[in-house]
């Protein structure tokens, strides 16, 4: 008789200590090497240089990360106030989400490899959800993903998500197929 091995029990909390910080900045870096092919990029992962003003100073922003059971952060993901950056996403995009405090934007959703497959990433789209319920003030959730990031866009379609944009095909960076979405802030995640 073969028996199952139990799989590894991870805790999703909010990020508020110095050394969550710095470990779900070291999980978001490594796979946007491996994953994306251009690891840190300061005009994007500003935030990742300044976490404590951005995710804990902040109310309405907030870092969520999955720890295993040797506490290692293996998994993250954040919200943000506002929408894309326009440029480079569409002006369209920049008109939809104009009030920009109403916007909540998921980003940093980050699994390290070797945890992948275990519902961690929905589990902390949960939590951000929930953290943007409660703020009262959001209408939307707002996302993006690169459809060139392996399992990305069938993770982010297997949600209650709706599409509002796709860029692929008009990018002018070849590294980037560019799928927009909103998550309906009462929509059923997990």
């Amino acid at each position: 008789m073969t028996t199952a091995m139990p799989r590894p029990v991870h805790v999703v909390r909010r990020a508020v200590t110095a050394a969550d910080l710095a470990a779900a900045r070291a999980v978001v870096l490594e796979t946007a090497e491996t994953d994306l092919g251009y690891g840190y990029q300061p005009q994007w992962h500003w935030d990742l240089d300044r976490p404590v003003e951005t995710y804990v100073d902040n109310p309405r922003q907030a870092m969520f990360v999955a720890v295993d059971e040797e506490d290692r952060v293996v998994s993250t993901a954040a919200i943000r106030v506002g929408g894309p950056n326009v440029p480079p996403h569409p002006a369209e995009l920049g008109r939809r989400y104009a009030d920009r405090q109403a916007v909540a934007q998921l980003l940093r959703v980050a699994t390290l490899p070797g945890h992948r497959r275990a519902g961690l990433a929905r589990r902390l789209v949960a939590a951000c959800q929930e953290f943007v319920r409660a703020d009262g003030g959001y209408r939307v959730i707002y996302l993006h993903t690169n459809t060139r990031v392996p399992a990305a866009e069938p993770f982010w379609r297997s949600l209650p998500v709706i599409e509002v944009g796709d860029d692929r095909g008009t990018e002018h960076d070849p590294r980037f197929a560019t799928v927009h979405f909103e998550l309906p802030l009462d929509a059923v995640v997990a």
